[in-house]
């Protein structure tokens, strides 16, 4: 785990009565928004605001349209409860096939520490939640982190993550934040590809959504006793690929919307573009009714919205050429991430950049069919590096070779060899799609060890890492004078912070292992862009 300041480079809403007085009393949260007024809710010691619309909703004609500002707020809202889940596809869950252990011991960890209090799904699910610490006035003027969840683009919601554990821990340590989380357009309805979807410039609609919210804070947050000069945004998996794009998208012009950045398991790789997934608009399309209508968007515009959930489901929602991600489109992101890294063109705020030891095995557990030697070179040239050539895979494979005591989860020896090709497979995946380091927490995980996701559970404990956030957020350094000091990287003295479970849990090491096969793996990468 690593972290940089970049100077110089490179609940469901209703109008409800005509008083606020029907429903405060001397101890009711609330806020005053243009003509209108929030009920909130104290829980501990911090006060939430929860399901706020950020924008018009995306129903009716506003369905497959650019997020659009709400119109001024009037009257009482209840802000006690989260608003509906987005849309969305279900992720499949890898599984080694052995009941009660392996993933299945991660995903009961964070099944209990992360699942959401609502099931409702509805298109008007564009809210955004608020926790402050209680008695925070407008004068307070507190730093303020904005929580983007992890789900791949097509699936999860925000409120599954308890932000006053955050704040608690933040008033704690002396150092008040404001926790936002947000939920964004998912799958189908939030990431759109074809040359429709383009022309009518409706592509990365999930990430239009994200900037969106950030600009409505500029506007709101002042209200609620934030500064909204000091706004990080912070990550995971597809919520931390989404922290990144937000750094590259607008020439790396943050708008003043955010001034720092902290991405977990999740960096900026090559996508594919809205033409090459043209398949998937015309297959969703096809299975909505709509192949034979003059006007396909106005179509599914209109369209009932089981028809659409019906129609997204038959479509993968990750592979190589087809499925619902983020794509370059021309406009939101006008060229390959890492063309734009190569150029310099990323917002130049402080950030960090973490990983779990283990990235790479709970990818490899959807990769069983992979029994053969030959089955992984096949893979190689096809999907995970398209192109490269025999030599390049021999070297990969003379870095990475099949032998358990090399493989991840790295440091366990021979365990965890779920299949033939798991550990290796595990370790290309890791270091091919995830860089920086390091938590190794929870690598006594039985097959999958230290693997993505784990770290939250540190993060939301709360823990070390919890503080850590907490001193970024607020100082724009992980660093406070107290604890382990933790270097910024620079490539002089590339410096990492590492988080383990044993007697000694924090610790600063040289990041340089594994360099030759990373440096192997990012070079095919760039060159061989899918």
């Amino acid at each position: 785990m690593y972290w940089i300041i970049y100077p110089s480079l490179f609940t469901l809403f209703g109008t409800a009565s005509s008083s606020a007085s029907t429903i405060l009393t001397s101890n009711t949260p609330f806020v005053d928004l243009d003509h209108g007024v929030f009920i909130g809710i104290s829980i501990n010691n911090t006060e939430a605001y929860l399901g706020i619309p950020y924008v018009k909703q995306p129903i009716g004609d506003l369905r497959y349209r650019q997020p659009e500002p709400n119109d001024p707020y009037e009257g009482v809202y209840n802000a006690t409860e989260f608003g509906p889940i987005c849309p969305q596809v279900l992720e499949a869950v890898p599984s080694d096939g052995q009941e009660g252990t392996d993933e299945a011991a991660l995903i009961d960890l964070l099944e209990s520490k992360f699942s959401s209090p609502t099931t409702a799904v509805a298109e008007d699910c564009l809210r955004l939640n608020i926790w402050v610490p209680k008695g925070t006035s407008k004068r307070d003027s507190l730093p303020i982190v904005v929580w983007l969840h992890p789900g791949a683009f097509v699936s999860g919601t925000s409120s599954s993550y308890d932000g006053g554990i955050i704040v608690e821990r933040s008033v704690s340590n002396g150092q008040p934040i404001i926790f936002v989380s947000l939920n964004y357009r998912l799958a189908a309805f939030g990431f759109l590809p074809g040359q429709e979807a383009q022309k009518a410039n409706i592509t990365n609609l999930g990430l239009r959504d994200q900037r969106q919210a950030l600009r409505w804070l500029q506007q709101h947050i002042g209200s609620f006793g934030g500064d909204p000069s000091r706004v990080t945004l912070w990550g995971m998996n597809s919520g931390s690929i989404s922290v990144a794009l937000q750094m590259l998208s607008n020439g790396g012009n943050t708008e003043g919307l955010f001034s720092g950045a902290v991405m977990q398991s999740g960096f900026p790789l090559p996508l594919n573009t809205y033409a090459q997934l043209q398949s998937t608009y015309d297959a969703y399309i096809s299975a909505a009714n709509c192949s034979d209508s003059l006007d396909t968007l106005d179509c599914i515009r209109q369209a009932p919205l089981q028809t659409l959930l019906t129609a997204m489901d038959l479509i993968p929602p990750e592979a190589l050429t087809e499925g619902w991600e983020v794509i370059v489109d021309g406009e939101f992101i006008p060229e390959q991430p890492t063309t734009l890294l190569t150029q310099g063109t990323v917002a130049r705020i402080p950030y960090i950049i973490a990983d779990t030891d283990d990235e790479g095995t709970e990818t490899a557990l959807f990769l069983t069919t992979l029994e053969t030697d030959e089955a992984v070179e096949i893979w190689l040239a096809t999907q995970a590096l398209p192109g490269v050539s025999d030599a390049e895979i021999a070297q990969i494979l003379e870095l990475y070779p099949n032998d358990p005591i090399q493989g991840s989860p790295f440091d366990t020896g021979t365990t965890n060899q779920v299949f033939p090709h798991f550990k290796q497979l595990a370790a290309i995946e890791g270091d091919l799609e995830f860089q920086g380091l390091l938590s190794k927490l929870y690598k006594d995980l039985p097959g999958i060890g230290a693997g993505t996701s784990t770290d939250l559970l540190n993060l939301y404990g709360p823990g070390e890492l919890t503080d850590y956030l907490i001193n970024f957020v607020a100082l724009g350094n992980p660093n406070n004078g107290t604890g382990l000091f933790w270097p910024q990287w620079n490539a002089t003295s590339p410096q990492i912070l590492t988080v383990a479970n044993e007697s000694e849990p924090l610790s600063i090491i040289d990041d340089s292992f594994r360099e030759k096969g990373m440096n192997l793996l990012m070079s095919l990468l760039l060159k061989n862009p899918q």
